[in-house]
């Protein structure tokens, strides 16, 4: 077996094609797969969603800080304004 990780992955099991009628299996079972999924381009879109929505946690949490950061060092500045002094930042 050239790619264990397509067999374990279902994807060269045996399918049956409705074209010509026969069953297949292997790469031409994946090739089929691959083509009811909507192409390669499908799947790599399908995988970078499931990317995002398993990071997307972590996302908020790093918003929801530097949200919580960036009130902190407005307060900071609010008293403190001297701070500012000689840096070359626009408020």
């Amino acid at each position: 077996m050239k790619n264990q990780a397509d067999f374990d992955a279902g994807w060269t099991g045996k399918t049956f094609n409705p074209k010509t009628g026969k069953w297949s299996s292997g790469g031409a079972a994946r090739n089929m797969q691959l083509a009811r999924q909507g192409g390669a381009q499908a799947i790599q879109a399908a995988a970078f969603a499931a990317g995002v929505e398993y990071v997307a946690p972590l996302l908020d949490q790093a918003r929801a800080q530097l949200h919580a950061t960036t009130k902190v060092l407005e307060v900071i500045i609010q008293k403190n304004p001297n701070l500012l002094h000689g840096l070359d930042i626009d408020l």
